[in-house]
């Protein structure tokens, strides 16, 4: 992981530049069907603040969160609020969120510590809180351009899923934004 977060830390106008105008208007939908109005959102690796800045104009309330500390940076400027500097590791909420939204973060997690991870966001929602999560599809973990990616698949989500107590709302892939080429496992559980 701290491969990863120097990554972002070194590039961090490149990734905001690249990224705080992609649409995420498919996925917004997809998520907001399980929302109330004025839920209190965990914008988990918040990176540009793209997402946060939707969710605020909705008029939920969001709290994000990265571990870069230049994305953080980046994304308090462009939200003009907040944006607390932790790791997946360092969560410390306590049944405060009604959802938590994890777009193309939680995939920089390294398998072997998805469990304790999902442990922290599980404490962090509210009772039958929900959780937004997307990572790229695939059946590995490897190093690209700097930055640690776990890739999953059907089977393994729902394992990861059934193991954290997470009951499973929907699940299903997307193209990449980017137009990359690739391809996107999301998923929204509740707890």
């Amino acid at each position: 992981m701290n491969q990863t977060i120097t990554y972002y830390n070194q590039n961090a106008e490149e990734y905001f530049n690249k990224t705080v105008n992609v649409s995420m208007q498919a996925l917004y939908d997809q998520f907001e069907a399980y929302l109330n109005p004025g839920d209190k959102i965990l914008d988990l690796g918040c990176g540009s603040g793209r997402d946060s800045k939707y969710f605020l104009s909705k008029g939920y309330e969001v709290v994000s969160v990265d571990g870069s500390i230049e994305m953080c940076r980046l994304a308090a400027k462009y939200l003009c609020k907040e944006a607390r500097n932790i790791t997946f590791n360092e969560l410390d909420y306590v049944d405060e969120f009604n959802a938590v939204w994890a777009c193309a973060s939680l995939l920089h997690v390294d398998s072997g510590e998805l469990l304790e991870v999902f442990a922290r966001i599980r404490k962090a929602l509210r009772d039958k809180g929900l959780i937004y999560a997307s990572w790229k599809y695939g059946y590995m973990e490897h190093i690209n351009n700097g930055k640690y990616y776990t890739d999953l698949n059907e089977n393994s989500l729902v394992e990861l899923f059934d193991l954290s107590s997470f009951s499973i709302e929907k699940l299903w892939i997307t193209e990449d934004n980017l137009l990359r080429g690739e391809k996107w496992i999301n998923i929204i559980g509740k707890k």
